[in-house]
């Protein structure tokens, strides 16, 4: 567990970055800073693992002081992430997964073999080994800064808007990507972004900043979009902040009309397998957008409803086929009747644990956070 206790960050010239933070960061979870440039979030972050130094209050790893550990082998026990991955150009990637298991005494053979093990887990293929970071797209030498952050095996990870310096379709990969290592290491991820769409996606807990650090909310992400703290909350989750809760629940409990049922004078055609093939209506076929209720948002399923031409939208088994349609209204109806006070939805079972509520910095009350079983996530 990370705490923060009264921290604070004031420059040489008197700017204040951060003024007196109270956070707890849980084991086994993913907590998200979030709020806009220049709130102290990138501070708060390299406060663990010392690259910032706080001029008053105490940051603590597991109850240890980080202040009074030597800040080499602080850092090489906390793996950390940054944009654009932070690669050496001139080390093959192997060996830029393998640097910190070395520096901590490993022999090559070993370290390497860790780092064949985390190449195979972060999605890339073997062959990619012999490279060099500049032969790699920008979303690989994500996945082997990742992979990096991994390779002795850290507790925590800090991330500092690791997913910002690549395009929207390898960002959502990168996303799930973590979401699914998450649910395999449980680590103690501290993640900074200014993106409110990645932080609900991404956190177990969000905590909204406003100017010096201060800690205007942190909720489980239901919890931020159905009841934000005040007004400036609101307004910095956007006016769509209720399309972004139907990311958060999900898609099972839609109720799915029959295969062959016109909409709207269309008709799905399917191929041979029973797939999606289109939508067809006299001599015109358009695409049918799907949605696999068993794995995806009522977003999802919204989506796909919206961009058919026939205004539903396709649900498919694991295999691809068609087993059954879904109208806007069928998906709307799906929503909770009491969306501010139901539970967060996840794609895994959740605990029934008592309700706490966590230490803030000046301002608002903190919203309470459900307790969750780790490695529960949310679709996007």
């Amino acid at each position: 567990m990370i705490r923060f206790d009264g921290a604070a960050k004031r420059h040489p010239d008197g700017t204040v970055a951060v003024r007196d933070l109270d956070l707890e960061v849980p084991a086994g979870r993913i907590t998200v800073l979030v709020g806009p440039s220049g709130c102290g979030k990138t501070t708060i972050l390299r406060m663990v693992n010392r690259m910032v130094e706080p001029t008053a209050g105490r940051v603590l790893l597991d109850g240890a002081d980080v202040a009074a550990l030597e800040p080499a082998n602080l850092r090489r026990g906390i793996g950390y992430v940054i944009q654009q991955a932070g690669l050496f150009p001139h080390r093959r990637v192997l060996d830029n997964i393998a640097t910190v298991p070395r520096l901590l005494g490993w022999d090559r053979a070993r370290a390497r073999a860790r780092a064949a093990e985390l190449l195979e887990l972060v999605g890339l293929p073997p062959e990619a080994a012999r490279r060099y970071p500049f032969q790699l797209s920008g979303g690989q030498q994500q996945r082997v800064g990742v992979a990096r952050a991994l390779a002795a095996d850290p507790p925590v990870l800090l991330m500092d808007e690791p997913f910002s310096a690549v395009d929207p379709v390898v960002r959502a990969g990168l996303q799930e990507e973590l979401l699914r290592l998450q649910a395999e290491l449980h680590k103690t991820v501290l993640f900074v972004t200014h993106d409110i769409e990645e932080a609900v996606r991404l956190g177990d807990r969000v905590v909204v900043l406003r100017e010096h650090g201060e800690i205007a909310q942190l909720a489980d992400p239901h919890t931020l979009l159905t009841a934000p703290a005040d007004d400036s909350v609101a307004a910095f989750l956007g006016r769509d902040r209720g399309l972004r809760g139907l990311g958060l629940r999900p898609a099972a409990g839609v109720a799915l009309d029959p295969v062959r049922q016109p909409c709207g004078g269309w008709e799905l055609a399917l191929d041979g397998d029973g797939r999606p093939a289109g939508w067809r209506l006299g001599g015109e076929l358009r695409p049918a957008p799907a949605f696999r209720p068993d794995r995806d948002t009522l977003r999802t399923a919204l989506d796909a409803a919206v961009l058919s031409p026939a205004g539903a939208a396709v649900a498919v088994d694991a295999d691809g086929r068609a087993i059954g349609t879904a109208s806007r209204a069928a998906v709307i109806a799906a929503l909770p009747l009491d969306t501010a006070t139901s539970e967060p939805a996840t794609s895994g079972p959740t605990t029934s644990e008592p309700t706490t509520s966590e230490p803030t910095s000046s301002g608002p009350a903190t919203e309470a956070v459900p307790a969750t079983t780790p490695g529960a996530r949310r679709g996007g």
